[in-house]
Formats: structure tokens, C-alpha cells, sequence
């Protein structure tokens, strides 16, 4: 009798799973002890405005038709929930709502989760948008400028868009550019209402020749649009915050763009102790990518903030440290977020007595949420200006680093309130009382 029980549950989650509709009437009252399946989360499901709904209990994904006179770009999706049914809400938590409006013109599939209340069932549902008719997409400027990011969307869904995409498996829309004059063409997936369009090889559409600009919907016609011209738009350049210390042997790598293989690049080693900063060239590695080969001849051991230049413009900066042995130091002072410690600071210091600030010394000890970092084993930070010295006794700060599945711990410091206005130089007295060379800018007080 047991056997022929299961066996008959079987089939019939079998044939549910299995099951299809073409209605907004998604399944019968599931107020019975058989299990929850997916069609039995709802007793109805309707958007208002829709030529037709179609479910998939196999996938759960929801397909909605709208007819080519939907103008609006937000739909209501009206839901009957069964009993002991809720519908979870952005946070996670069960809500007593069973409407959601979406606006889906452009944008993702809408997805959403019933649960009941017991929380032993679950079940994620896909909302696809799809409306009849031609896209109609207006242009916003014939003008693109263009960095190593791409350039900023200049496309308008005015109508005939749904979401991206309207249907499951549906390919994205395509955007594809390309120069008649040189034969030279370009294309690139679009995805939701993204703000940046990025193309392989961008930098060959610079320039005064016309390029024709397709948006390629799967199953519509292309948009087209003729004369468009690319300009470069303002170069930077950066380097990575994950190496802080360089030997003189190193190669340090700068990021950016876009750059140009005629052009002439160099690097600055700069700080408020140096009258003339030392000079080196940058290779040209690719339009994103240039290379400090070989660091200025004599080069003293300290701090430094570099400045990176296309012929006589400033294009970028950043901050290292310079030692052929093994070092510790000040990698960076800053005022403001705790979180700023993952980007190091470029910025000139100007502070106000009685303000609270952090640094980050080098080496950093790294260890888990759970680490039980010791304030000891953070340096003093001395500031000297003239005859005054003053040492800044740390408080522990520690840094959270979710993505890399760390934490470190920085210096919480407090400027006093008596200390006199000037321009200090800012050394770090660690434990073992090895003191710093001084960090790159010196800390101005108003």
C-alpha cells in the first residue's frame, strides 16, 4: 500500500512539473496536504493592459504580451496568493503585499519569490516583458566621446521594448559600428539599460569619418543611424592599490587609457620634501596599458606621490613606497570614511585641530572578521613642524574587507585641540621604535 501511495505521488508531481499554461488563471486551490508545487503558490495572476499570459511551470518564468499601444514603461503584477503564502520582499522578509510594480522597459526580467510561511517551500519566479511592434529608439547626440570605459549610452527607448530580454533564451540586442570609409566594423552585446557602451579596438572609430551606429534586435529590424563621429575624450591612468612597495628593479604598471603609441609619456616622483622631481619615460604597452621600465637613476628610499603625463598634461597619480630592503612606513593618512583604506589617498592633507583622522602602516597585518588585532602593534605617528613635535597615540580601527575575505586594522588618530597651525611632517614610530621616513605630503593645519 505504501509503494502504491509514492507511486502515485510520483506521477502526479510528475505531471505538474510537466504542465503548461496559456492563462492568467495559474492553478487550482491548493488548500489540501498535498506538498506545494510551483503552480500551487498562486490561485491567480494577472497584469492589466496584457494581451496574454503565458506560464511555464517547469522554469516558473511568467511570459507577458503587450499590445503595441502599451505606452507606459511599468506594468502591475496582481498576484492572488494561496494560503500560508507570502511573497518575499528586496530585504528578504516576508510582506503582506501581493502587487509589484515593475518598471521593465529596458531593464531585466523581474524576479521574485513566494514562500510559505513555514518557510519549507520556496519557489523563484521570472517575469519576461514583451511588446508587439517595431522598437522605436531615438538618438540623443551624433557626437560620442570615448575613453578605455567606452562612452556614455546615447540611445532612448521611447517604445516597443520590453525587457532585455523579452523572452527566456532570447538573444541580447546587439550594437554594432562601423566605418563604410575603412571597412573597419565593431559590435557589442547590450545589456539592461546599461550606461556605458564598450566596442574591442574603440579607438579605430577616432576620427572624422562618419560612422553608421545598427542596434540588432533579435526577430526586428535594425535601427540605424548614419553619421556619427567618435572624438577621444580626457586620458587617466592609475595603478593598482594591491602592490604599495616597489625595489628600484621593479616595473610598475600604469592602467588607463586610452592611449596612444605617438605619444610621449612620463612619470614624476613628487612629494613635499622634493624641489625638483625625478623624471622617468613611460613605455607604451597598448591603448590601456603603459610601463615604468626603469626608475630614475639615484632614487633615495621614501615615500612618493607619482604624477603621470601625456606630453605636458597630467593625466593621473598615485602613491608608493621606494626601498630595495625591507621596509615600514606610511602608506596612507586620510580624513573621513573608514573605507577610504582600500583606495590609498593622492590627495594633499589639510586638516583642522580637534580632527579625527586614520592612517594605514606598512606592512599591513592581515587576518579574518574574527582576528583579535592588537592597538600595540600600531605605530605612533609623529608630527614635526619646526621646534614642535607631537606623537599621536593610535586608537584601533579595522577595516572589513568583505570582498577579499579579509581584515586589517589602521591607526584612528585625533588632532589636539591646542596644537598650533603650520605644515607638519608626518613620521610613524612603530613598537620595535623603527621610525619612518616621512610620508610623501606633508599635514597642514588650519
Amino acid at each position: 500500500m505504501r509503494k502504491f501511495t509514492f507511486l502515485l505521488l510520483f506521477i502526479s508531481v510528475t505531471c505538474l512539473s510537466n504542465c503548461k499554461k496559456d492563462s492568467k488563471d495559474v492553478g487550482p486551490d491548493p488548500d489540501t496536504d498535498q506538498p506545494y508545487t510551483p503552480i500551487q503558490f498562486l490561485r491567480s495572476f494577472d497584469v492589466p493592459g496584457s494581451e496574454k499570459i503565458a506560464f511555464d511551470s517547469v522554469t516558473k518564468n511568467y511570459q507577458i504580451s503587450l499590445p503595441e499601444s502599451y505606452l507606459s514603461n511599468s506594468a502591475e503584477v496582481k498576484m492572488s496568493l494561496n494560503k500560508n503564502v507570502v511573497l518575499i520582499d528586496s530585504l528578504g522578509k516576508p510582506t503582506a503585499d501581493s502587487t509589484i510594480t515593475y518598471n521593465f522597459k529596458g531593464n531585466q526580467p523581474l524576479s521574485f519569490t513566494l514562500r510559505d510561511k513555514e518557510d519549507k517551500f520556496a519557489g523563484l519566479f521570472t517575469v519576461y516583458f514583451e511588446i508587439a511592434g517595431a522598437p522605436k529608439v531615438e538618438l540623443l547626440t551624433k557626437a560620442i566621446t570615448i575613453n578605455t570605459n567606452g562612452f556614455k549610452s546615447p540611445f532612448k527607448f521611447v517604445s516597443g521594448v520590453g525587457t532585455i530580454p523579452s523572452r527566456p533564451g532570447q538573444t541580447p540586442p546587439v550594437i554594432k559600428a562601423t566605418n563604410a570609409k575603412t571597412g573597419f566594423s565593431t559590435q557589442t552585446t547590450y545589456y539592461q539599460n546599461q550606461e556605458n557602451i564598450t566596442f574591442e579596438n574603440i579607438d579605430k572609430l577616432v576620427g572624422a569619418d562618419p560612422i553608421k551606429v545598427e542596434i540588432l534586435f533579435a526577430d526586428k529590424d535594425p535601427i540605424v543611424f548614419e553619421g556619427l563621429t567618435f572624438t577621444r575624450g580626457e586620458p587617466f591612468s592609475r595603478i593598482p592599490d594591491s602592490k604599495f612597495v616597489y625595489s628600484t628593479k621593479d616595473s610598475v604598471f600604469v592602467s588607463g587609457g586610452y592611449f596612444i603609441s605617438t605619444s610621449k609619456y612620463t612619470v614624476k616622483f613628487t612629494s613635499d620634501f622634493v624641489t625638483t622631481p625625478a623624471t622617468a619615460s613611460l613605455k607604451f604597452l597598448s591603448p590601456t596599458s603603459l610601463n615604468l621600465e626603469k626608475f630614475p637613476a639615484n632614487i633615495a628610499e621614501g615615500s612618493y606621490l607619482l604624477t603621470f603625463h601625456e606630453g605636458e598634461k597630467q593625466i593621473g597619480e598615485g602613491a608608493i613606497y621606494v626601498s630595495n630592503v625591507a621596509s615600514k612606513s606610511i602608506e596612507s593618512v586620510w580624513k573621513g570614511e573608514l573605507m577610504q583604506a582600500l583606495i590609498r589617498n593622492t590627495a594633499p592633507l589639510t586638516f583642522k585641530k580637534g580632527d579625527t583622522f586614520y592612517a594605514k602602516p606598512s606592512p599591513v597585518e592581515y587576518g579574518s572578521s574574527n582576528t583579535n588585532f592588537d592597538v600595540n602593534k600600531l605605530p605612533v605617528l609623529r608630527l614635526k613642524s619646526g621646534s614642535t613635535t607631537i606623537d599621536l597615540k593610535p586608537a584601533l580601527a579595522v577595516v572589513n574587507w568583505a570582498t577579499a575575505g579579509v581584515s586589517y586594522p589602521v591607526g584612528k588618530y585625533v588632532l589636539p585641540a591646542s596644537l598650533a597651525a603650520g605644515q607638519y611632517e608626518i613620521t610613524a614610530v612603530f613598537p620595535d621604535k623603527t621610525v619612518s621616513k616621512p610620508y610623501w605630503a606633508k599635514m597642514r593645519i588650519n
